[in-house]
């Protein structure tokens, strides 16, 4: 205060306020004496007694005080004073900044027994042992080798921790969050050393939640790559659901909820579960076969997941022996190894060519038939067909592949039907004439008034089908030889209609060899042969025709019905 009597005139007034009162700069914290005195916490920006200098930032002097005074716990104090050593925690830099700045201040020294809870963390880091301690009890069953540590902590703990840290902290001090899972791994490798700490790819992910101090734990999958061979027909090669139950269980598939009783999947991927103690698996292969199709050669490649394992190395040399054993010459797997997920991608999308062995019987073929087989189709038309609906939905940015320019709404045409003559509206609107004519066509009597006549006709059902003559082996010999280098187009079969887009495929094939006729007891002529194909080529339909939706097939060509009696995968073409 200045003294009443003090001259109130302009020229002492600025000595007065020049003499150095006016504003300091230095912190007059520094000689607040040893005095107990109330903690005053405000949302303001604090300022000296003199209300012209706010509380500097760590790590001055002045700054690391004001941090001690907030009853920030010694972690905090170390990342955010800015004063930390090459390999000195967070913990050891604030206790050795709080003997510091405190020497001689024992109300400094103690102060955390007056602020037990910490603004920065909310004593989070005092409790890093136990969550420590958390993740090793819940690690305990899994062998590992790296592992990543995360943390869950709510948004407004982190805006609040960083609006305080910016204001107070040293200028790029840590964050609460990453340095608090710091402090926990730390801790955790120290106790695990045959573990590895990573921050990406790990084998196990443990997640901490600091609301209610639990870890919740995300295992990794184990991949094995392979290629099997599928020795015998009728299994499929994933889990089918039961189509009565839906994969509930019933007594139709005696409760097991599989329309199969067993899968190539199930074969490989159940003895391989055993080994990982994993809780499930899934199966990934290049392609897939029918379930009457053996799959012989160098096999299929395959990659199968072991989704949460406890074991994540194995012998595999050991596994395929116990695999194959356990399959009963059903299935055989070569070529096991460790793999990844990306390769999980490469073996789904690889376009690898085919080889197949297919064997077929000859049988007579009539005019109707062929006429259907080679109907032709439309390929200026949209590939894909309404189907439920979803079409209506498709916006026309995001058109599905197949997709014409302008024409996305007209369907494909349909199979045409073999005719079977004409009913009874028709003929009632014939001529008499057109009767007659119709009747002599079918060798039936002529005479009679136009009821008789419809009458006669349709007693007389449709005409019978005119059959064409059966080509000689020389003529199959040579167009199977022909298929080589020919150009499919393929239209969805309609086996598959139901779970498949109808769209028409372009495929290829690229060779034929080894064509073979046999003659069976009953006169019928088998031919057996192989071909190598692109990759999704329906080889079935490539022979039989699926009733003109695969054109150019081996039975419009040489103008007989072609049975196919089985088919064998020779090679995949791939690796």
């Amino acid at each position: 205060m200045v003294d009443e009597t003090t001259p109130d005139d302009d020229e002492d007034w600025m000595q007065y306020a020049n003499s150095g009162f006016g504003s300091t700069d230095y912190s007059l914290w520094d000689e607040v004496e040893e005095q107990p005195e109330e903690v005053i916490q405000s949302d303001e920006p604090e300022q000296l007694d003199s209300h012209t200098e706010e509380i500097s930032r760590a790590p001055s002097p002045a700054g690391l005080k004001h941090l001690l005074r907030m009853g920030t716990c010694d972690s905090c104090l170390g990342r955010l004073g800015g004063k930390r050593s090459f390999q000195q925690t967070d913990k050891e830099s604030g206790q050795l900044i709080r003997s510091t700045i405190s020497e001689g201040n024992e109300r400094l020294m103690n102060i955390r027994q007056e602020i037990p809870l910490c603004p920065f963390c909310e004593n989070l880091f005092e409790e890093a042992p136990l969550l420590a301690e958390l993740i090793q009890d819940a690690l305990e069953p899994y062998d590992i080798n790296k592992l990543q540590i995360g943390a869950r902590i709510p948004k407004d703990q982190i805006e609040q921790e960083e609006l305080i840290r910016k204001r107070y902290g040293a200028g790029g001090s840590d964050p609460f969050k990453p340095s608090l899972v710091s402090a926990v791994s730390k801790i955790v490798k120290s106790n695990l050393e045959s573990i590895n700490i990573v921050n990406d790819k790990p084998d196990v992910l443990a997640l901490i939640d600091v609301l209610t101090l639990t870890v919740t734990l995300d295992i990794r999958s184990a991949y094995i790559y392979g290629r099997y061979r599928k020795l015998a027909r009728g299994i499929p090669q994933t889990r089918w659901p039961c189509r009565a139950c839906k994969g509930r269980g019933c007594q139709r598939c005696e409760q097991t909820g599989q329309q199969y009783p067993s899968s190539v999947q199930d074969l490989i991927g159940e003895p391989l579960m055993k080994f990982f103690d994993g809780k499930e698996h899934a199966f990934h292969g290049m392609g897939r076969e029918d379930i009457d199709v053996r799959c012989m050669g160098r096999g299929r490649p395959f990659v199968i997941e072991m989704k949460e394992p406890k074991i994540r190395t194995i012998d595999v040399e050991e596994a395929m022996k116990t695999i194959n054993s356990a399959a009963g010459g059903s299935i055989e797997i070569t070529g096991l190894r460790d793999s990844n997920r990306s390769e999980v991608v490469r073996v789904k999308d690889t376009p690898a060519e085919k080889s197949y062995t297919i064997r077929f019987r000859v049988e007579p073929l009539s005019e109707a038939e062929l006429t259907v087989l080679t109907a032709p189709v439309d390929l200026t038309h949209i590939d894909v067909q309404e189907r439920g609906g979803k079409a209506n939905k498709q916006s026309s940015k995001t058109k599905r592949r197949g997709d014409r320019k302008n024409d996305h709404v007209k369907p494909l045409p349909t199979v045409i039907d073999v005719p079977e003559g004409p009913d009874e509206a028709t003929l009632k609107a014939m001529k008499k004439a057109e009767l007659v004519a119709l009747a002599e066509e079918m060798k039936i009597e002529t005479t009679g008034t136009k009821p008789v006549l419809i009458e006669r006709i349709q007693a007389a059902g449709p005409p019978a089908p005119v059959y064409i003559d059966l080509p000689d082996d020389k003529v199959i010999l040579d167009t199977i030889a022909k298929l080589s280098g020919v150009k499919l187009a393929q239209r969805t079969p309609e086996r598959v209609a139901h779970r498949r887009a109808d769209l028409i495929r372009r495929r290829t094939v690229f060779e034929t060899s080894k064509p073979s006729i046999e003659t069976m007891e009953d006169g019928v002529r088998e031919v057996e042969f192989t071909l190598r194909c692109e990759s999704g080529t329906y080889v079935k339909e490539t022979v039989h025709g699926d009733g003109g939706r695969t054109q150019p097939s081996l039975s419009s060509l040489i103008k007989a019905k072609c049975e196919v009696l089985w088919l064998d995968v020779g090679d995949i073409h791939a690796d």
